[in-house]
């Protein structure tokens, strides 16, 4: 009987390696042999889904963003406007131990963003997508009253995604002077100068 394989579990493996393999050892450490290495898997299998460095970081960050999404929606079921708003912000730029690696992938995929342009589209329209949930809850939290209406929503998502990025940036590469705490304090004080 052949052995049934799971294809999203094996796919899943190979995400988390590179995650790790970034993490500790940079985009040099990136290669196929060490994500196959790291994922405890066949070096042939790994081809079975990958034709390049390239394909793996791709995948690794659509896996960490799906992640994100999965937490962010679970919450936002439960809780809407600013509330769900600040757990948002909060998810995608704190920095812990716990979100180091995810981030420390994130800052390579944006090197190579810079200078790849196929890079740069998954860019684009991940950040095009995360505006638009941005703006969503804004417009939402306007229509139950919890914001101030002379504000442009658009405008005041991208402001928001840009000073949480900056802060999430900042947390990763000065974690003594941005500890989570201050981190937080920083994404809650300027939500606090939106509301009414």
């Amino acid at each position: 009987m052949p052995k049934i394989v799971d294809h999203e579990s094996q796919r899943g493996k190979f995400a988390e390696a590179v995650i790790r393999l970034v993490a500790r050892e940079g985009l040099e450490g990136l290669t196929m042999r060490a994500v196959a290495s790291e994922a405890g898997l066949s070096y042939g299998s790994l081809f079975h889904y990958f034709d390049s460095k390239d394909d793996l970081l791709m995948h690794a960050v659509r896996y960490s963003t799906s992640q994100q999404s999965r937490r962010v929606n679970e919450f936002s079921i439960r809780h809407s406007g600013l509330n769900a708003l600040e757990y948002l912000l909060c998810d995608d730029a704190l920095v812990d131990e716990a979100s180091r690696e995810d981030s420390l992938v994130w800052l390579a995929f944006l090197y190579k963003a810079a200078l790849k342009e196929s890079f740069a589209d998954m860019h684009a329209d991940l950040i095009s997508g995360w505006l638009g949930r941005i703006e969503a809850l804004l417009l939402e939290a306007g229509e139950a009253g919890e914001v101030r209406d002379d504000f442009d929503p658009y405008f005041e998502a991208m402001a928001l995604w840009v000073y949480s990025a900056g802060i999430g940036q900042q947390g990763l590469l000065h974690p003594v002077m941005f500890p989570p705490p201050v981190q937080k304090k920083l994404i809650t004080s300027y939500l606090d100068k939106l509301r009414k």
